[in-house]
């Protein structure tokens, strides 16, 4: 099982942003997937349910709730990625997939349970 993670978010001023950045780039060295700039593109294709759950639990507070998406970086379509996140109060969890873009064409088109026994 992996280990749960803890994500907490804050907002911040860009000049706090700048001094951040500034310091944690001596600290830390950039993803190995980022641009020269360090930055990089991605693509998410959030899954929902016909009643919206994944939104309504999570607009009513709903302590244990997960959610699925497809995710790609760098517009590289060799390298997409099915993922289910799990969160638990603060907790949470990712687990994923790796996927050929044949079988993201086969999702998106409404194929994908229907032929692979779904």
């Amino acid at each position: 099982m992996k280990k749960k993670r803890r994500e907490l978010k804050y907002m911040i001023n860009q000049g706090d942003y700048l001094i951040l950045k500034q310091r944690l780039s001596k600290l830390f060295s950039h993803d190995s997937n980022a641009k020269k700039e360090g930055e990089y593109h991605i693509r998410s294709i959030y899954f929902e349910t016909p009643t919206d759950k994944a939104l309504r639990e999570k607009i009513d507070g709903v302590n244990r709730r997960e959610k699925f998406r497809m995710r790609m970086y760098n517009l590289n379509t060799s390298y997409i990625r099915l993922e289910k996140k799990t969160k638990e109060s603060v907790a949470s969890r990712k687990q994923s997939a790796r996927l050929t873009k044949s079988q993201v064409e086969q999702i998106l088109q409404g194929g994908w349970g229907t032929q692979n026994g779904c």
